[in-house]
């Protein structure tokens, strides 16, 4: 997940003047074609050509479209990408160029005069961008900077990034219904995250964001032919505000800037008060980070102070594990983790904060655990477990499986009261998403949790009741409110009977006896998951989970 940093007080770090310079617009030119497509044959050299004398004005992005006729290869790698843009421009003939989101014609005709006159127009805001590849050359990583020198009052604004191949050759047709090219230039090979770009907030001059992402490299002809490109545009009219291309002088704008740009092996429901996260850190500063002070919330208390030490160059991320970190569960949580101090300073724009909220545990009376696995296209990696968490024992476990895309069960009786953790495992660590793979916890016919888009592992709690010994019955001759509570709970039953509190281990916490409308004081109970029984004068039971907070 990224975030956009708003900048407080700017003019303590730039000259009034600086915030309010004008800036060159950097043209952006989307264009729509297709190897099948005879008048683009025609229409691409004069375009490539075009394009070639304004590299340090124009930035063009080529989507393959698949028609004419299907079979285009450079569709094929990208095609649901493709379609997006197709669609958000109503596009309905090749070749078609879109000029700043705006102008919208064939793509024979965008001539030098109208890049002139596009280039003129000034910007209210100024971009930086980077790239490079990992050691093993098979992933992209994007660093893309703005800030802004004018207000920008958009509240649907866009960034998009897109992964080019500047040229790819090929020594026959490409495909069948060759329109006859062999040779094809800034071929859009990704949009990062995704052709949906990112939401980026309203801007004020001095506002500025920074965002960071990497593609798994897929259907690449020549690692060096890779670029990246990207432009910031109002979703809503189309216009493009301002476009940026990598530059040999790309600098960050501060020295000292962080971000948190992602949270992993969180739960998203809670019984046993802990959590064991990873967070990724992005260094968006020039300077190299040796060390990080992170500081811990949870419900606006404090949880942990961790000091950590390493290395991240300019423009690279880690993976930093926070330990366990304990704390009081209530029905609704916020823990907030928050970057107090970049090398023994405060970050030269402003902390990074990113918040997670999450819920307290389902709880489970006497129900049989049905555990689904659907599996994606590695069976083989998929392997689950539930452990007590009281104990850490190991109650019930399955896979790894066999069978692609094939539907697995398995049914689950607990004996013990308590916490329990299911863990689902992925040894390639892409989750369950090859294939439409998804898993999913169930007791009776309530669906306790369920997913299937994670990494290497992903876990959630659910608190277990026993019966505690109680006859069903099935009369309902109680209503017991509110739900959650702060400790104050009405009882209404339409004659007399006797309360019974049982926690989640099946102790009895609290009885009381009950005449008719009754407030029963359970404040002094620590908070969590409780069973309140009522049974009348008669024996019939009234059975609810309230949840004390």
């Amino acid at each position: 997940m990224k975030r956009l940093f708003t900048l407080l007080v700017l003019s303590l770090v730039l000259g009034i003047g600086a915030i309010n310079a004008q800036n060159q617009r950097v043209v952006v030119l989307e264009c729509f074609t297709s190897a099948t497509c005879g008048p683009c044959a025609s229409a691409n050299p004069a375009l490539d050509n075009l394009i070639n004398n304004n590299l340090n004005n124009l930035i063009a992005i080529k989507y393959h479209v698949n028609w004419p006729y299907e079979g285009d290869p450079m569709n094929l790698h990208n095609p649901n990408e493709v379609a997006s843009r197709v669609s958000y421009y109503n596009v309905t003939g090749v070749p078609t160029s879109i000029a700043d989101g705006t102008w919208n014609g064939n793509s024979g005709n965008v001539t030098q005069n109208l890049v002139n006159q596009w280039a003129a127009v000034t910007s209210p805001l100024e971009m930086r961008m980077n790239y490079y590849l990992n050691d093993t050359q098979d992933t992209i990583n994007v660093i893309v900077m703005g800030r802004a020198t004018e207000a920008i009052t958009s509240s649907n604004l866009k960034l998009n990034i897109a992964v080019l191949e500047k040229t790819m050759t090929y020594t026959s047709a490409p495909c069948a219904h060759s329109n006859g090219e062999r040779v094809f230039h800034n071929v859009m090979k990704k949009m990062l995250p995704s052709s949906g770009g990112t939401m980026v907030n309203a801007m004020q001059a001095g506002d500025y964001f920074a965002y960071k992402y990497s593609w798994a490299l897929a259907n690449v002809m020549n690692v060096n032919e890779l670029t990246a490109v990207a432009w910031l545009q109002d979703s809503n009219t189309k216009h493009v505000f301002q476009g940026c291309m990598p530059t040999d002088d790309f600098e960050p704008y501060y020295a000292k800037q962080a971000m948190i740009s992602d949270l992993d092996h969180m739960m998203k429901k809670v019984c046993s008060g802990t959590q064991n996260p990873f967070i990724m850190v992005d260094n968006l500063g020039s300077e190299t980070i040796n060390s990080l002070t992170i500081n811990v919330t949870s419900n606006g208390n404090n949880v942990a102070q961790i000091n950590w030490e390493g290395n991240i160059e300019s423009c690279h991320s880690a993976k930093i594990y926070l330990g366990e970190l304990n704390f009081d569960v209530e029905s609704n949580n916020q823990m907030n983790i928050e970057i107090s101090a970049i090398n023994g300073a405060p970050d030269d724009y402003e902390p990074s904060i990113y918040s997670y909220a999450f819920n307290s545990a389902p709880v489970v009376e006497n129900k049989t655990i049905k555990v689904t696995i659907r599996t994606d296209n590695n069976p083989e990696a998929i392997t689950w477990d539930i452990v007590n968490t009281a104990t850490g024992n190991t109650v019930a476990n399955g896979g790894p499986y066999s069978d692609v895309h094939h539907m697995y069960t398995e049914n689950v009786d607990l004996e013990e009261n308590g916490c329990y953790r299911f863990t689902i495992y992925d040894a390639t660590g892409d989750g369950l998403s090859g294939g439409s793979g998804l898993y999913g916890l169930k007791a009776g016919s309530t669906t306790l949790f369920s997913g299937g888009n994670f990494t290497d592992r992903e876990a959630n709690e659910f608190s277990f009741i026993k019966n505690v010994g109680i006859e069903e019955t099935t009369a309902n001759t109680a209503n017991i409110y509110p739900n959650p509570s702060h400790g104050i709970v009405t009882v209404e039953t339409a004659g007399n009977g006797v309360l019974n509190v049982y926690n989640t281990t099946g102790q009895l916490v609290y009885n009381q006896k009950i005449e008719g409308q009754t407030t029963v004081d359970v404040s002094n109970i620590e908070k969590g998951a409780y069973l309140f029984v009522v049974t009348d004068d008669n024996g019939n039971n009234s059975k609810q989970i309230i949840v004390l907070q």
